[in-house]
């Protein structure tokens, strides 16, 4: 078959079909529909983005309900830009191409406005109706439900019907790039998108997690890659009225492209639970797609030899420029940050985030931006207004650069600080104004779409015959074949190459399965095989209320936020806790290992926070951390953090869920990590002692209220030095404590009328230096009392310092008659020595078993209105109970007495 645009560039003696010098039918209408569908929603798309973006500065803007919170936003704004930006204007575009390339209509009109129906009114408005009301799947790039997906994989059944087909009509030998191109990106995604949105689904944790990866990378590489480039494999020559400087280059990028792209998938999981093996020959597949972009990118600026003038004049035709070069760009970044000693650096921080805008906006976009306006010009009745085409262009690329440098750079700001030992509310700190220069990049991002928009329906009215002729032009300048080439290897040459080309399309299809064999399938028993040998038998399943809570967990986005996957890396390990090993993810259907950090790992939840403070975070973060961006979950509750309602309780039972599976199986041990260093520099696995330690952020059981692993820390003997510490003390109170102990330290903070027990009254007891620090080092079991032995010792000095000097000193123990005093010390030994100990020190036979522990007397010195208020409410909360109903009012002042008598009896270690 030979097509209008062959006729320039045709050999000697070839003869061109009797139907050349016509065009064939082009349906307008739908090409039309499809833009203006493909604009609605990426206007609506990219307004979700910002939102998702102000959400990092505002964390309560619009959080009053669950349609428009943080999660839901973010699956419909990925979700829309993939299928209602992306997918309606690759549509178009192939309505608009497929008829020039096959020289032949696509398959039937009405076949088309079925697709388009489906695809907008049964895909993208269902999806993302759903989506919002809570009916989504926790996977990236397959966020909508199953019932979506189902309509996607009929949708791609139909593009093969209506796009492909034509192109089979025709000889394969004749068939320009971007036609294959168009069939490969069809044909491909047809079979790789239902491996990843339903096999995750059916096959748990690690082992759904290698197909999961697969699609993250199919997604972009299988059907927003071959798109891109068909434009502008087709764009350029069209525009520029010259041959592509090698059909055969293009050829060869075409078939690396689907030989190399389906293997890069695992590199989003390096150094987790999936083989080492088939990390590897990710990252290896990795660096040689870089070598094939290269190569792709260097034809196609070739292609644009001589053509600068053209360039700079031509808007469309400039977009697609841009596109070229961000592939060039984006993939080479994405080569190198697959490589192990980038990826652990990088990996889960903001940088990803730039790469996967980078990627979506400055090449998929640009490329898809310059294909509409290309073909707007050249179809009949529409308009276009060249200066808001530019105006477009330049606001996109000044919107797009700022955003992908303010990420890198915040993400390389994330990186330093996840591999210190600073708390993880330190990296908030620090990209705190980096998110906000993200939000305001995002409105010249928005404000370029809209021009483009207005582009297209301002301006002056393109004619018919000018549509006419500038189609003609187009067809005529698009080559298929190289000259040289058909000159060299004659007319021959081509009924030989079409059985090449479907040997290689077999070839491709083989490939594309044995990307699934060696990085899922095979992985995959490997895992299943480790579990079966590794998983403690005992380990139990989910409950009813725990399964239920995972899926609001995954309907709320928590996945996003919060990875569960402790990777094998000696930064992880002494921030999170052992590496996650396979048998631990057995029972999860999906897989939640999440791609991205903004919140901490919570795969060893379980023993981190107690229900209260879960609770309490929940309804508002802001109220146990008080710099915290979650956004608050109240339609959870029913109007106050004690009051959760059913799916409340379902979540707070799936978080206690996390690593307790890991707990009970014995494996792990209470050593603090800080005193525990890794057998190597980088990495740690799952059998050293480093991957056994306790993590800085569980808290660490002590009996008699102190710890020998904790370094007694001294304020200042000074008083200049003094001031300074308290003064330091009281800011670094004010960010980490007030929000629960209150202002004043006097147990009144917001978050204290949710927290059982409720959070310390500082001022009511003077407490030693030993007690102290031995507290802020290991925290306080049993309560939400966290440990801080992430913050340097000078910041915990100051703690020390600060908290001492809100104690106001009350009068002295009264001196009692010694058998009031005799009295007291026989109720002590009676009624409280069981936990507190014969001499007070909290070290009772009982006390071990108790959470948190009974007070040791000689280490935490209540005073005496204190200790009244315990004796006849007890501590809510605790084992303290009251005792105003067993005790008479002179029992308890003899109990009181007795107690403050113990203050002084043994020589304190705290005493400076």
């Amino acid at each position: 078959m030979t097509t209008l645009f062959e006729q320039s560039v045709q050999p000697a003696g070839r003869q061109s079909v009797p139907s050349a010098g016509k065009l064939p039918s082009v349906e307008y209408g739908l090409i039309r529909a499809h833009v203006l569908a493909s604009l609605v929603t990426l206007v609506l798309s990219v307004l979700f983005g910002i939102l998702v973006a102000t959400k990092f500065t505002f964390p309560e803007f619009l959080g009053g309900h669950g349609w428009l919170t943080w999660g839901r936003l973010r699956y419909n704004h990925t979700q829309g830009i993939f299928f209602g930006w992306l997918g309606n204007a690759f549509l178009a575009f192939s309505y608009y191409a497929v008829p020039r390339l096959a020289n032949r209509p696509v398959s039937n009109r009405k076949l088309g406005w079925s697709l388009f129906c489906i695809w907008n009114f049964a895909v993208v408005l269902p999806g993302w109706v759903l989506v919002a009301a809570g009916f989504s799947q926790p996977l990236e790039w397959a966020e909508f439900p199953l019932v979506v997906d189902a309509l996607v994989v009929l949708a791609f059944i139909l593009m093969v019907f209506e796009f492909v087909l034509p192109f089979l009509k025709a000889r394969l030998s004749n068939l320009y790039v971007s036609a294959w191109y168009i069939i490969g990106g069809i044909i491909f995604t047809m079979l790789a998108y239902p491996v990843g949105n339903f096999v995750p689904e059916l096959i748990p944790g690690a082992r759904g997690a290698a197909f999961s990866g697969l699609w993250i990378h199919d997604a972009v590489g299988l059907f927003v890659t071959p798109f891109a480039l068909a434009i502008a494999y087709y764009v350029i020559p069209a525009t520029t009225r010259r041959a592509i400087f090698s059909h055969f280059l293009s050829m060869v990028g075409f078939w690396l492209l689907f030989f190399i792209y389906p293997l890069n998938g695992t590199h989003h999981y390096v150094y987790s639970a999936i083989p080492m093996a088939a990390q590897k020959g990710a990252i290896v597949a990795s660096a040689y797609l870089g070598m094939d972009v290269i190569l792709v990118v260097t034809n196609l600026l070739l292609s644009l030899r001589g053509s600068s003038g053209t360039v700079s004049k031509d808007v469309p035709l400039r977009f697609v420029w841009f596109g070229v070069i961000s592939y060039l760009l984006v993939s080479l970044q994405g080569s190198v940050q697959a490589l192990m000693p980038v990826n652990r650096f990088i990996h889960f921080t903001d940088w990803v985030i730039g790469h996967s805008h980078f990627a979506m906006i400055g090449f998929a976009s640009f490329l898809a931006l310059g294909g509409i306006a290309h073909l707007w010009q050249r179809i009949p009745r529409t308009r276009y207004n060249e200066r808001a085409m530019n105006w477009s262009f330049w606001l996109l690329a000044f919107g797009l650069t700022l955003m992908i440098a303010d990420l890198t750079i915040a993400g390389l700001v994330e990186a330093q600080v996840w591999q210190s030992s600073a708390p993880w509310i330190d990296s908030v700190h620090a990209v705190a104004s980096y998110w906000l220069v993200r939000t305001f990049s995002g409105l010249p991002i928005l404000a370029g779409f809209v021009l483009f928009w207005i582009s297209l329906i301002t301006g002056s009215r393109v004619s018919a015959e000018s549509t006419s002729v500038l189609s003609r032009e187009a067809l005529e300048n698009v080559p298929v074949l190289d000259v040289d080439t058909v000159i060299a290897h004659g007319s021959s040459f081509a009924s030989r190459f079409s059985y090449v080309h479907a040997l290689i399309f077999g070839a491709g299809v083989g490939f594309f399965a044995l990307s699934f064999l060696v990085l899922a399938i095979l992985p995959g028993k490997e895992l299943a095989d480790e579990i079966k040998q590794v998983a403690p038998v005992t380990m139990p399943a989910l409950t009813a209320s725990e399964q239920r809570g995972r899926v609001v967990y995954g309907r709320e986005g928590c996945a996003y936020c919060h990875t569960q996957q402790v990777r094998s890396l000696a930064a992880d390990v002494r921030r999170f806790g052992a590496p996650t090993e396979a048998w631990e993810t057995k029972y999860d259907y999906p897989q939640l290992w999440g791609t991205r950090r903004i919140g901490p790992d919570l795969s060893r939840e379980s023993n981190v926070h107690p229900h209260d403070w879960q609770l309490t975070h929940l309804y508002n973060p802001r109220l146990v951390v008080r710099d915290s961006i979650m956004p608050p979950y109240p339609w959870l509750f029913s109007g106050s953090a004690n009051q959760p309602s059913q799916e409340g309780l379902d979540l707070l039972a799936y978080l206690q869920f996390l690593g307790r599976a890991r707990q009970l199986s014995g494996f792990d041990q209470q050593t603090p990590a800080s005193v525990v260093r890794s057998a190597t520099a980088d990495m740690a696995m799952a059998n050293q002692a480093s991957a056994r330690a306790t993590p800085p952020t569980v808290p660490i059981a002590m009996t008699g209220g102190y710890s020998d692993s904790a370094p007694v820390l001294h304020p200042a003997s000074n008083s200049n030095d003094l001031l300074e510490e308290v003064s330091h003390g009281a800011t670094l109170f004010a960010a980490n404590c007030a929000s629960c102990h209150g202002v004043a330290g006097k147990g009144d903070g917001r978050a204290s009328v949710s927290l059982l027990p409720r959070p310390a009254n500082l001022t009511a007891a003077r407490f030693s230096d030993e007690r102290l620090s031995s507290v802020l080092w290991n925290g306080v079991t049993g309560s939400s009392m966290p440990p801080w032995r992430q913050l340097p010792t000078e910041d915990l000095r100051g703690l020390v310092a600060y908290i001492q000097s809100l104690h106001v000193p009350s009068a002295a123990p009264s001196t009692q008659e010694a058998t009031n005093l005799h009295e007291g010390k026989s109720l002590f030994a009676v009624n409280c020595a069981s936990c507190h100990g014969d001499r007070g020190t909290g070290d009772g036979p009982a006390a071990g078993a108790l959470a948190p522990s009974p007070t040791n007397f000689h280490l935490k010195k209540p005073t005496e209105e204190r200790a009244w208020e315990v004796l006849e409410n007890g501590v809510p909360g605790t084992a303290m109970p009251p005792w105003k109903g067993q005790l008479s009012a002179d029992q308890r002042h003899a109990l009181v007495e007795f107690v403050r008598s113990l203050y002084g009896t043994l020589q304190e270690n705290s005493s400076p």
